[in-house]
């Protein structure tokens, strides 16, 4: 055999040995008891670093936040630890871009800001498809802080305050992972008052 198809077979076998330990692996990957101690362990640490920017946060990201965290502490109770998980993470980073800089950044290269772009259109497009996957599926208090968010995404994004925007930007991508259905409720047949909005 020439040694371009001995190359040629050995690459293709290496190929489908690659698919289908991929396929395996995410056939496991949100199964068992250790990824439910992982995404506990993430909840436990992002929930950390929530409690040590809480006293910077203005009024209206900390209700939101707040919101978020009662979610987190259902969804536990739930035995849902992805979720509570997800929306811890989706706090970290809407504390975090409340606290980046409003203005525009400037001096940036055509390099950077090429991919940065490239990375909030990412984080956009993933937000929305899984956000809508799960339409209807979500408490109203949960759709908002979304909206809210997602609105604040835009805006920083406009206005070239690109660290901001690529903050609230991960925030939604990571409430669009959450789902919680019908165990995710703050009081049975008593609602969430909605927190006040972000601003920019």
């Amino acid at each position: 055999m020439p040694p371009s198809e001995a190359a040629k077979k050995a690459a293709k076998k290496a190929a489908k040995k690659a698919v289908k330990k991929g396929a395996k692996k995410s056939a496991h990957h949100h199964e068992g008891p250790r990824h439910e101690g992982k995404d506990l362990r993430r909840a436990y640490e992002h929930l950390g670093r929530l409690r040590a920017m809480e006293s910077l946060l203005a009024s209206g990201a900390a209700a939101q936040i707040k919101l978020l965290t009662e979610l987190a502490e259902v969804s536990l109770q739930a035995e849902d630890a992805k979720s509570a998980a997800d929306l811890l993470r989706a706090g970290e980073h809407l504390a975090f871009g409340t606290l980046a800089i409003k203005a525009a950044e400037r001096k940036l290269s055509e390099a950077l800001e090429a991919v940065l772009h490239a990375e909030y259109e990412h984080l956009v497009d993933k937000a929305a498809e899984h956000w809508e996957r799960h339409a209807g599926e979500r408490p109203e208090e949960l759709e908002y802080v979304y909206a809210s968010m997602a609105a604040s995404a835009e805006t920083a994004y406009q206005n070239g305050a690109y660290r901001r925007a690529l903050e609230f930007a991960r925030g939604v991508e990571a409430l669009a992972h959450v789902r919680g259905g019908g165990a995710m409720r703050l009081e049975e047949g008593e609602p969430a008052k909605k927190p006040k909005r972000l601003k920019g």
